[in-house]
């Protein structure tokens, strides 16, 4: 399984990245991503944005595996609470990056 997140926006308008992947992860982070992905509720695509906050960070999650690939797109008020977890397992390993 692949999960890329892709952080942009916020006042300063950095972007930033990673991709993480089951297959080349060590056992215990990678049975912690499958589980935080499991736990997270994510199973299928969706958007949720605040119109009115234009400087909020927003996430994009891809998770992709065998059957697959969902893409998720949020602003930092919409984080779905199941997820918070997944989301800074990804930020944790996110550095600066391009769109």
């Amino acid at each position: 399984m692949k999960v890329c997140l892709v952080q942009s926006g916020g006042f300063a308008g950095a972007i930033k990245r990673c991709e993480v992947d089951t297959d080349t992860l060590d056992q215990p982070d990678a049975e912690q991503l499958q589980r935080l992905v499991n736990d997270s509720g994510l199973d299928k695509s969706s958007t949720a944005f605040n119109d009115q906050a234009r400087d909020l960070n927003q996430y994009e999650i891809t998770i992709e595996d065998e059957a697959k690939a969902i893409c998720l797109t949020f602003d930092e008020h919409n984080v779905p609470t199941s997820a918070r977890q997944l989301l800074g397992f990804l930020k944790q390993r996110a550095k600066p990056g391009k769109l």
